[in-house]
């Protein structure tokens, strides 16, 4: 089993009901197998010069807002059936009709996520107009197409042949930069509110992390997932830790945004595969004719993903990073 399945507690229904009756309660966890904690720090820990910036961004948007507000500007709510359209129609603009199949079940932890051939999303279906298209730039716009063009490359499950580094910061980072491409509110904070909490876990316990949280997230099932997410592979949650691979998605941005930047928005080496941004220059060198297939929101409109892609980075002050 996976490491994420390794962390998913086997009585995380029953302290879900003993935390919402008691929000004092920190949460006593049980797993099929004992974690350790260098697993869950495999992925590193928060920089602390980027805790200044996820603070603006956080302060920045939610002056005068709350999460309701933040989220009507996503646009109406979306309806099951018409996800499902769009979702297969993006897929079919792409050519991956035949490679992806769509599920829903209610069983699923993440809102969306895709594999090698499947699109998971959760039920019941929980998106505004904005927040669809920003979720079809993220999992099939960024992480399917970079596996489809990854599945061709000479060095395909190759990787450390070939010398290839960790490429979960560019993949975490590309994909969270393309689902803000759509929103006419470019603010990163979803990825800032999580880049706090994991900062924030590593020093307190899930009662108190799910305190500070409130200040941003009022939902509470959308509180608890953030939380749960930080401190999932502790037993005893009472205790500082947990696992940090949250943290990736907003460095990750950054550090992509001010890649981008010195290329001039041009994201094509980036697709020969799932790969770094180091590497871009080891993929097309290991493979100079080859054509990767781009997303539609790139290829139709380079000028326009360069102006969206620079209004994200003035908003969240990106921008004033080196």
């Amino acid at each position: 089993m996976s490491l994420l399945s390794d962390l998913i507690p086997i009585n995380l229904n029953e302290e879900k009901e003993k935390f919402f009756n008691d929000n004092s309660y920190n949460p006593q966890f049980i797993y099929e197998k004992e974690i350790s904690q260098e697993r869950l720090i495999e992925h590193g820990l928060p920089n602390q010069k980027y805790s200044e910036l996820s603070n603006y961004i956080l302060e920045k948007t939610f002056f005068g807002r709350n999460e309701d507000d933040l989220s009507m500007m996503e646009g109406p709510i979306i309806i099951q059936s018409y996800v499902d359209k769009a979702v297969k129609t993006f897929l079919h603009m792409h050519q991956l009709q035949k490679k992806y199949n769509v599920i829903w079940s209610s069983s699923f932890l993440s809102r969306a996520s895709v594999n090698r051939d499947t699109l998971k999303l959760r039920l019941p279906a929980d998106f505004r107009k904005e927040g669809l298209i920003g979720m079809m730039y993220h999992e099939i716009g960024t992480h399917a197409l970079r596996n489809i063009n990854y599945e061709q490359q000479p060095w395909y499950k190759h990787k450390k042949k070939f010398g290839f580094s960790n490429y979960l910061k560019t993949e975490e980072g590309l994909a969270s930069l393309h689902s803000l491409l759509a929103h006419t509110h470019k603010s990163a904070f979803n990825s800032a509110v999580r880049y706090s909490a994991v900062i924030y876990s590593q020093k307190t316990s899930f009662a108190e992390t799910w305190r500070m949280l409130g200040k941003y997230v009022q939902d509470p099932e959308r509180r608890w997932m953030i939380t749960i997410k930080q401190k999932r592979g502790l037993t005893d949650t009472s205790k500082p830790g947990g696992f940090t691979k949250d943290f990736v998605y907003f460095e990750g941005m950054i550090e992509i945004w001010l890649w981008l930047k010195k290329n001039n928005f041009d994201i094509t080496n980036l697709y020969f595969g799932k790969l770094a941004k180091e590497d871009a220059k080891l993929a097309t060198d290991l493979n100079p004719n080859f054509v990767p297939k781009l997303p539609s929101f790139f290829s139709l409109d380079k000028n326009k993903y360069a102006n969206e892609m620079n209004k994200i980075g003035e908003f969240n002050g990106f921008d004033k990073l080196k």
